[in-house]
Formats: structure tokens, C-alpha cells, sequence
């Protein structure tokens, strides 16, 4: 399908850097120069498990070329991060770079670990140009005392405005003569037939009609059985400040926690349990055991529905064909309230804290330096995508190929994640460049797949109805919205799963209004709306219209 987007080339010149002797050593573990005189720069990448070694990467060469340095790799698995984190965060030892591994919480918190780059954008041109061209890549990029401790991925071309696409085997639905659901009983009853009809033709009842992502104890990630409180018109965004529940309406945040909507969305979640449509694991099951059945043998299709980016990525090239992508469904045929849907396009276009630079760094030049190559069009296409020549053609300036995978056996998705960062990483893809993806010509690419959501994106105000990501938080309103979480959190999900799989939301819902009282969600409301208003008059500041910003990519 189409296009991506970067920035221009120049690379900066830097501040100066200023060694004590030990940073004249090129010997032992804590060299900061190469033996020929290199400045060394430690980067602590925190990477998909598909990745492979860093230095092994074709477009980590140009790096180096780039910054005229030598990176030293330290390699984490994104899953194994959390206890690496707080241990270096509590005894102060990061890296001169960290890709991937601290957000707004993190910076906040430990505010003094990390450089405020303000003073140094005067030598860093293209992440100067990126901030000037895009804004609000400067918005997501500032803390809540206005200091920009992390550099953004800014893509704002990229062909979605939400990670969650709900999918439907369309092949069953044909072999069973059944209409594409529009509405909560339309899709129950497509469920209930998946199960019992045979859909997939093996002669065995083998079919899951729906499986989701699990949700976690302490709240709902992507791809999760919440998204079905939309068809309901409540507009769900990226989660904030570690509470489940959030969202804005009108610029007021609330909590659906509290809504009588919740309730009836739960009732049919309820419903669907009891018809035995949903998997058994649906609580429990890991990442790799949901995308692994939903791959199944890449010979018969055993899961009817579910939720993820694209078809491909989910249920592999082989069965990926097969599925559709719903719009929001109607809760009822007659009802009046519009339908939305989740949006989290402000995060997938312009995500914070890619990188963030230790705040003494032992060779600081080379280090700013670096960080600024990140977003050079060359090096941000190839942290997307992979190397030139085997991921990616490069045509002219600033004029791309996305190529298909060499590997016929891995998906768009997966040859991407093992050749690069790909949205993981700090760079600039802008509106200027041309980026064509020869893996978005499938009827099944993202775009197409996002589309079809247009009309519930309609119905939504970028401006006021989105509960943004990124939002700087203050250590104080961090402290005491995660305090309250360790209670609010369990109980409400605890709750959410007796609900679905045994009933009884209805005789529980008063006094589980008192007890969400009695964990001061109403504490956690105001404190949002406070990051929000002054997320929003930041934005306002700058003149950012998200509407125009994230509006149709199509």
C-alpha cells in the first residue's frame, strides 16, 4: 500500500566532551576509547526476542560510520526488563544510551540519571528539524517540569490509529451461510456456530471461536476483552498512570469503572463464557500460547475471532487470507449511542522516550552525536526495516522500497522484528519521505485493516475524546496514583474475571462502586485530569490539532 516517513541527513557536530584520565584508557571494561582512539558509547538495547545480535545487524555499521564511534551493545529481552531496570535505576548505573527501556514514570522518578537535551538541540539537526517539523514529537518528548529527558519515535504517515483490529474467519462464515456480524447477538451467534458446524472441515470439534489476549492481574493490555465496551460509545486510548479504566470524554476524564455500560459489557462477555465460545485459557494463557494457536499447524484455522494488528500477524501468511476486519459492533441493532473504537494512533505516530542519554555520559560528543543520527532518513529507515538491500531498496533521497521478506516462511511482521526495531526505535519517518512497503499490497496490510474503522473514528474528537499517551506525570502524582493501584487494580480485575466466567455483576455492582470509593479512584480521577490539562495546554502552546495530525491516512 503505501508510504512512511523520516528526516534530513546532516549529522551534528555535538558539544564538547570533557575526559578525566581514566577516560583516556582503552583497556579493561570501563574503557571509553577503542584501542585506535574511538570513542565507545554503551547502548542499552531493550529488543523484541526475535532480534538477533546487535553487531550483527548490517545497520549498525552505518551507525557507527555515522557517529564515528564504537557502540558497545547491552542486549535485554524486552520480557526479562522489568527486574534489570529497577536494579540499575536503584543503584544509578545506565547506560550512555537506552533504547526501549524508561518512560515518563521512570524519568520522573529518577530525574537526575538522565540529560536534559534542551540545551544541546542546537547540535543535533535532525532531531532539531523533526521537532520543528512535527511539534507534537516535542509535546511527548517534555516532561512535566519541561525538561526533554528522551528522544520520540515520530512516524506520522504510519497507516494505523489503533493496535487493536478485531478479525472474523470470513471462510466460516461462508461455509456456514452466515451474514458478517454487525451487532453483540449477530457475532454471539456467529461464535456459537463456529463451534458446533464445523467450519474448519476436519471433522473434529476443534474450533475456539473466540480468543483474546489474556488481561492481567493489575489491567487490560492491547488485544484485550475490553475493547468491546466501545460498541457501547465509550472511547478507549492507551492506558495512563497504571490505572485500568481511564478514558476522555468532552476533555472531562472519567472512569468506565463506574459506568453502567461497563456493567452491560461485561453481561455479554458473560454470556459468551457461558456458550462456551470463548478458549479456556483466555485468562491464563501466555503471549506465545495466543499467537501460537491462533497460528495453529499454518494448515487449518482453529480460532474464529480475535484481536491483534494485522491478519498475518496473528494467524500467519497461510490462514491470514482467510480473516476480515469487523468495525465496531453495534450492542444493539436499535441502539443510538455511537459507536468508537480504541485509538492509540497519538502513540503509534509519535512515541516517547525511545532513547534517553544518561546524564554524563564519558564521551558526550559522540554520544549526542549518535543519538542523533537515530533520525537521519537512512538510519531511521533501516531501524524500522531492516538493512539496505535485504529489507530495504533504497531508490534515491529520501526515496524507499520496503521489500518482502527474503524468508517466504516468516510474515511481514516477523522478518521485520528480526532485522530491526521497527517501531521500537528512535526515528524520524516523515511526511517528505517516500516509503513504499511492498507488504502492504495484500488486501490484509494494516492500512486496509485500519480503514475500515474510519466511521467510529468519526465519532471521536482527537482533541477531547482521547486519553493520551505519554503524558508527563510529576514524582509526586507517580507516587500516589501507584500507592492507590496495588489495591484498585487487583480488586477491580479480580472482579472483572469471577464476572465473566461465573455471573453475578449485576447483585455485586453497588457494593463494588463503594469499594472502587473506598481505593480512592476518585483521588486517581482528579490527578488525571490534572496531567491531562496541562498535556493539553502544552499542546495548545504549540499549536498541535491532533484531528489534522492523526486524522484518515487512507
Amino acid at each position: 500500500m503505501k508510504k512512511r516517513s523520516g528526516a534530513t541527513v546532516v549529522i551534528a557536530a555535538g558539544c564538547v566532551a570533557v575526559l578525566g584520565m581514566a577516560g583516556c584508557s582503552a583497556n579493561g571494561a570501563n574503557a571509553t576509547k577503542t584501542a585506535d582512539g574511538k570513542p565507545i558509547v554503551k547502548v542499552q538495547v531493550v529488543k523484541d526476542a526475535r532480534l538477533g545480535k546487535m553487531d550483527k545487524l548490517g545497520w549498525v555499521k552505518d551507525l557507527e560510520k555515522a557517529c564515528d564511534c564504537k557502540i558497545q551493545w547491552q542486549e535485554t529481552a524486552a520480557n526479562s526488563w522489568g527486574q534489570a531496570k529497577g536494579a540499575q535505576l536503584a543503584a544509578g548505573d545506565i547506560a550512555d544510551v537506552t533504547i526501549g527501556g524508561y518512560g515518563t514514570s521512570d524519568i520522573a522518578q529518577y530525574s537526575s540519571l538522565f540529560m536534559d537535551l534542551t540545551p544541546h538541540l542546537k547540535d543535533m539537526p535532525n532531531l532539531s528539524k523533526a521537532f520543528k517539523e512535527e511539534p507534537y514529537g516535542q509535546v511527548v518528548s517534555t516532561q512535566a517540569d519541561g525538561k526533554i529527558q528522551g528522544s520520540p519515535n515520530i512516524a506520522p504517515t504510519r497507516e494505523s490509529n489503533s493496535s487493536n483490529h478485531l478479525f472474523i474467519n470470513k471462510t466460516w462464515l461462508d461455509k456456514l451461510g452466515l451474514p458478517v456480524p454487525t451487532t453483540w447477538d449477530e457475532y454471539e451467534a456467529a461464535l456459537k456456530a463456529f463451534k458446533t458446524g464445523d467450519p474448519n472441515g476436519n471433522g473434529k470439534q476443534d474450533e475456539i471461536p473466540l480468543d483474546l489476549n489474556a488481561a492481567g492481574t493489575d489491567g487490560f493490555g492491547m488485544f484485550s476483552m475490553n475493547v468491546f465496551v466501545t460498541s457501547l460509545g465509550i472511547p478507549l486510548s492507551s492506558s495512563a498512570g497504571g490505572t485500568i479504566g481511564m478514558y476522555a470524554k468532552d476533555g472531562v476524564v472519567k472512569n468506565y469503572l463506574q459506568d453502567e455500560r461497563w456493567k452491560t459489557t461485561i453481561q455479554f462477555l458473560h454470556r459468551l463464557w457461558d456458550d462456551g465460545v470463548m478458549s479456556k485459557d483466555i485468562f491464563t494463557h501466555d503471549w506465545s500460547q495466543y499467537t501460537g494457536t491462533a497460528k495453529n499447524d499454518q494448515k487449518t484455522a482453529i480460532v474464529g475471532s480475535s484481536i491483534m494488528w494485522t491478519p498475518s500477524d496473528l494467524f500467519g501468511n497461510a490462514l491470514g487470507d482467510q480473516y476480515i476486519t469487523l468495525p465496531t459492533l453495534k450492542a444493539s441493532a436499535d441502539q443510538t449511542e455511537k459507536t468508537v473504537w480504541t485509538f492509540n494512533g497519538d502513540d503509534l505516530k509519535y512515541q516517547a522516550n525511545k532513547a534517553v542519554v544518561k546524564a554524563n555520559p564519558a564521551n558526550p560528543e559522540a554520544t549526542l552525536k549518535l543519538v542523533d543520527a537515530f533520525y537521519s532518513p537512512d538510519m531511521s529507515v533501516q531501524m524500522t526495516y531492516g538493512e539496505f538491500g535485504e529489507c530495504v531498496k533504497k531508490n534515491g533521497e529520501n526515496d524507499y522500497t520496503v521489500l518482502k521478506p527474503a524468508d517466504k516462511t516468516k510474515n511481514a511482521g516477523d522478518w521485520m522484528f528480526s532485522h530491526a526495531l521497527a517501531d521500537g526505535a528512535p526515528v524520524y519517518l516523515s511526511r517528505s519521505m517516500k516509503v513504499y512497503n511492498e507488504n502492504d499490497e495484500k488486501e490484509t496490510g494494516v492500512g486496509v485493516v485500519d480503514a475500515v474503522y474510519a466511521e467510529n473514528y468519526a465519532n471521536m474528537n482527537m482533541n477531547t475524546d482521547v486519553l493520551y499517551s505519554n503524558m508527563p506525570i510529576t514524582q509526586k502524582q507517580q507516587e500516589t496514583i501507584t500507592a492507590n493501584a496495588t489495591g484498585l487494580n487487583q480488586m477491580s480485575m479480580a472482579n472483572f474475571a469471577k464476572w465473566v466466567t461465573e455471573g453475578g455483576v449485576e447483585k455485586d455492582w453497588d457494593a463494588y462502586q463503594q469499594q472502587l470509593k473506598d481505593n480512592k479512584l476518585e483521588e486517581d480521577i482528579k490527578i488525571q485530569q490534572e496531567i491531562y490539562d496541562s498535556y493539553k495546554a502544552r499542546m495548545e502552546k504549540l499549536g498541535v490539532d491532533l484531528n489534522t495530525l492523526v486524522g484518515a491516512q487512507h
